[in-house]
């Protein structure tokens, strides 16, 4: 018995015999994911599914253990994990407004441009390797977004860029918007196969957003501001 449980069509064999017993197993609005560990693969890569937004959550609390090694910041640091960025924005929402933080940094994944069927001249060329992916745009602030690619620079930490217009479509769009607005920047990480089980990653990429957000942090000074 096959029976339709998820939003994107799909079909999930559950070995009901008939639509009576897989009443009795499932109900609608279950839950079901693929139970796939990650592997790690050549050239240091990874695959597996939910790297989209895992991968994040993972960069941002490396950035602030980078940063508590290095004796702490200016700045006061808060590392947040948030759910639900891709229905209702449900995490960032909430947790931008208990924070009130005075600036934010999303870190989100961006498609490589290396992928079968990736448009270069709509995303802009962010291969697998090429380092964190900074974006700019009208929802992300201006000084933020030069205080990261200064970082980025002087650090020597490999880079590209991407731009967006009325959206960025992470949770940068509920945090910027939060209390009297937030200054908020993204930083992404290059990925392969978005929102398939077999995400991919190249874990060099992964290190320097961690780095580059631990940069930027120490960088702060006491009297840093960004406006909203």
């Amino acid at each position: 018995m096959l029976l339709r449980l998820c939003f994107r069509t799909c079909e999930i064999d559950i070995g009901a015999r008939d639509g009576e017993e897989a009443r009795r197993l499932v109900r609608v609005g279950d839950v079901a994911v693929i139970d796939a560990q990650p592997t790690a693969l050549p050239n240091g890569r990874i695959t597996s599914r939910a790297l989209d937004n895992r991968i994040g959550s993972y960069v941002a609390l490396q950035a602030a253990r980078l940063v508590a090694e290095a004796g702490g910041g200016e700045w006061e640091l808060a590392a947040v994990a948030a759910v639900q960025e891709e229905i209702t924005f449900g995490g960032s929402r909430t947790s931008a407004f208990a924070l009130a933080p005075d600036a934010a940094i999303v870190i989100d994944v961006t498609h490589a441009t290396d992928a079968p069927g990736i448009d270069v001249k709509e995303s802009g060329k962010h291969p697998l390797g090429s380092g964190p992916v900074i974006s700019r745009g009208s929802t992300l602030n201006h000084a933020i977004f030069e205080l990261l690619h200064e970082t980025a620079e002087a650090e020597q930490i490999p880079f590209t860029l991407e731009a967006s217009a009325r959206a960025t479509g992470t949770d940068a769009d509920a945090v910027h918007l939060s209390r009297g607005g937030i200054p908020t920047g993204l930083v992404s990480v290059p990925l392969r196969y978005m929102h398939s089980p077999v995400e991919l990653v190249q874990l060099d990429d992964v290190e320097n957003a961690a780095k580059l957000v631990a940069a930027f942090a120490l960088r702060l000074q006491a009297d840093s501001s960004f406006g909203a």
